[in-house]
């Protein structure tokens, strides 16, 4: 686990930003404390930050360089099939210098080229750099558990430097390589105790290497290779394809070709890349931000990927690799994509199957040389992981937090569950005032506004586990994948209603429009007269169509853009309604929430987060469930449940989920509603966000006027807090100790 960064001089004139990648690995210090490395050639330079976690001397140091000396990398994440792996290597003659899974991934893709993201068990994100042919090829894993951002910039004057004029939305229709590059920086020597520029060059801060020829030697993308289980080879674009150049809209766009402006073809200058977005932006850069993604963010609380609220960043997608080339384009391809192929009818050995797995699962993410511990809730996702390890290793430490209100607290839950399967609890209690204070910081930490309340906590119980352990197994991916959310529930007659033609629709929606918000029975009404890809975009969906419009200036982007595409997948493969909705949430709700606050709020405290669920042999078993095995019985995660009674107390295997539920609308009628007003007052965020309404909303929620929540409320909070941090500049990470200083020591 680390953070990584890079620069690649696309044009021929150009050269990499050495400068610059050493600003960007040092801004994600907190992803590794304990070694950073650089490398850089006429081409490309690379940056990295380690968290020890497998081999922890200095062979698994980074940039790591190839047995034949023809490849460098960087690399986040965990190959938990390295051993494996290792071992095919070394009966094809391979030495390997280390017994870390960094060495293991880059001698495979020596071996077997870009085909080795089929063969790959684990969570990942890296760059490797062909010092022959002179090209770049990332990769991020199926399910984006690691995250890869990057940016193409292009030799004109720096956009962001601008002021924002021409309307709150006059940046959203542009193309991502219409915003220019930064300013050249100054040329200068790495910063930082850099050890080694790879395995084997001991006290070289970073290696030149001569240019060589043939730079265009390398062919084009070939994803090949076998589908993962559970999913499909391809180099298809589905899925939210909102921007050129992201991918989803072909495997080269705008960002690979150039863009005319003026007359003159803008070719892109230079690629950057990091772990995190705030290595691409400084705080106070941000000038130019998406309409459309702010109205995207209002429904799903989040911004959904590939985009971003900072353009011209962007998201590499799950599933996706990238390769690019001096002197030539940036082309994105999909390699993976889920695929549910549910069964017909539930099957008696199906409970056998997931235990099965799941075990085979918890054992390869045990593999860790640092100290390991587990989170634990009162639900049986965590406690079905804690279990399974308890069995492998007796004395696993479980963290777990609440808060003082009742009914917002799993402590009691989860010790219960520890004592049960002989482990040891560690919980915290998280105060009002405590929450509050941090809060800035964890929004900095989140990089793009991110309004799942459960961000909060997470980043407290991450805190308290970084104190005792380096790694920690959690829940995650759970739900997507077994049918864990209550909303997969849908009575008869919403199930009914899919079936009626559109005037069979009208009379079911005035009778709804008819009752008074909060009633009883209007909800029922308008679900069952709505299609299921118009009220269900994920797990989540706060403002919804006209509302946006009240808040921000109309337009015409919204969330369907990002979940249609989603849907005619699933109507094209003959999916139920709950595997649709699965669907949606593992391609938006999962990458989009789930995975980017686990991330980030565990690495705020450099601790690495595994999730067992999101592995490829659970998916190849989740994927073939029958509705009933997921729904069926009155409950949610139903085979799941009936895998784990022979481990867990009956209490755990039934309990209802509820993970980690945070107080927040009884604070913001109480006493965090002057918290509230100030933010919402203070914030200079007049060029999106209609003040008045915003306000007015606050004073409705605490009137307690039907169907306005305390949801509306946070995701106006958070994105008001961010644009204190991000654009304005009202926090200061390095003055208030979020960052560290450039130059600082380790």
């Amino acid at each position: 686990m680390c953070g990584i960064a890079g620069s690649l001089a696309l044009a021929l004139e150009a050269d990499p930003d050495q400068a610059w990648v050493a600003t960007a690995t040092q801004r994600i210090s907190h992803r590794g404390p304990d070694d950073e490395g650089f490398y850089t050639d006429h081409d490309v330079a690379l940056g990295y930050k380690r968290l020890a976690i497998i081999d922890l001397s200095q062979a698994g140091h980074q940039p790591m360089r190839s047995a034949d000396g023809r490849y460098w990398m960087v690399y986040n994440g965990e190959i938990y099939n390295y051993v494996e792996l290792g071992q095919e290597l070394r009966e094809q003659g391979v030495v390997l210098r280390s017994s870390c899974d960094s060495e293991v991934l880059l001698e495979t893709y020596a071996l077997v080229g870009k085909d080795v993201v089929h063969r790959l068990r684990g969570m990942y994100a890296f760059a490797i750099w062909d010092t022959w042919t002179r090209e770049l090829f990332c990769a991020r894993d199926p399910f984006g558990i690691k995250p890869f951002y990057y940016r193409l910039d292009t030799g004109a004057v720096h956009a962001w430097s601008r002021p924002a004029g021409g309307g709150r939305h006059a940046a959203r229709s542009a193309a991502p390589d219409a915003w220019a590059s930064q300013p050249p920086m100054a040329d200068g020597s790495w910063a930082g105790a850099g050890g080694q520029a790879g395995a084997g060059e001991p006290g070289s801060l970073f290696t030149p290497r001569p240019k060589v020829t043939g730079r265009h030697a390398a062919g084009p993308a070939d994803p090949g290779g076998l589908a993962g289980p559970g999913g499909t080879a391809a180099m298809d674009h589905p899925g939210p394809g909102r921007q050129g150049g992201s991918g989803l809209g072909g495997a080269a766009g705008p960002a690979a070709a150039g863009m005319a402006r003026g007359g003159q073809e803008m070719a892109d200058r230079l690629l950057r890349f990091a772990s995190e977005r705030k290595s691409l932006a400084d705080p106070g850069e941000l000038r130019m931000l998406d309409g459309d993604e702010l109205r995207r963010y209002l429904s799903f609380q989040y911004v959904p990927p590939p985009g971003t609220l900072t353009p011209p960043i962007q998201v590499l997608p799950p599933g996706h690799a990238m390769i690019a080339r001096p002197g030539g384009g940036v082309d994105v391809y999909r390699y993976w994509r889920p695929d549910l192929r549910p069964a017909r009818a539930p099957s008696d050995g199906t409970p056998s199957a997931i235990l099965d797995v799941m075990r085979d699962s918890i054992a390869v993410h045990l593999r860790s040389d640092a100290p390991l511990g587990a989170f634990l809730s009162g639900g049986i996702d965590s406690a079905a992981i804690c279990a399974l390890a308890a069995e492998h290793r007796p004395d696993l430490l479980t963290f777990t937090v609440g808060f003082e209100r009742e009914g917002y607290s799993e402590i009691d839950r989860a010790q219960e569950t520890a004592a049960a399967i002989g482990v040891k609890s560690i919980p915290y209690l998280i105060s009002q005032e405590e929450f509050f204070r941090h809060l800035p910081q964890i929004i900095w930490h989140l990089d793009d506004p991110m309004a799942d309340a459960a961000a909060v906590p997470l980043w407290f119980v991450a805190r308290e586990a970084s104190k005792q352990v380096k790694v920690v197994l959690s829940g995650e991916g759970s739900d997507e994948l077994f049918g864990g959310y209550a909303i997969y529930h849908q009575p008869g007659v919403v199930r009914a209603g899919e079936r009626l033609p559109e005037w069979g629709r009208v009379p079911l929606k005035r009778a709804a429009s008819l009752i008074p918000a909060g009633v009883k029975g209007r909800g029922l009404l308008e679900r069952t007269s709505t299609p299921l890809r118009r009220r269900y975009i994920g797990n989540a969906h706060v403002f919804v169509d006209e509302q946006i419009d009240l808040i921000t200036q109309p337009g015409t982007a919204g969330p369907y853009d990002v979940t249609d595409p989603i849907y005619d997948q699933a109507e094209e493969t003959g999916l139920d309604d709950v595997s649709t909705m699965q669907l949606v949430d593992i391609n938006t709700w999962l990458v989009g929430d789930i995975l980017v606050k686990a991330d980030r709020m565990t690495m705020a405290h450099s601790l690495e987060l595994r999730v067992p669920f999101l592995d490829r042999e659970v998916m190849a078993v989740a994927a073939r469930l029958a509705r009933e095995e997921k729904i069926g019985a009155g409950t949610t995660k139903a085979a799941l449940r009936q895998a784990m009674r022979d481990v867990l107390p009956k209490a755990a295997a039934e309990r209802a989920k509820l993970g980690f539920p945070v107080p927040i609308g009884h604070w913001l009628k109480g006493d965090a509603y002057g918290f509230a007003d100030r933010v919402l007052r203070e914030a200079q965020t007049q060029e999106w966000i209609d003040r008045e309404a915003a306000l007015k909303l606050l004073e409705q929620f605490r009137a307690g006027e039907p169907g306005v929540s305390w949801r509306h409320l946070w995701v106006l909070i958070v994105f008001s807090l961010w644009h204190q941090i991000y654009v304005e500049r009202g926090y200061d990470p390095v003055a208030l100790g979020w960052e560290r200083a450039q130059g600082a020591a380790r």
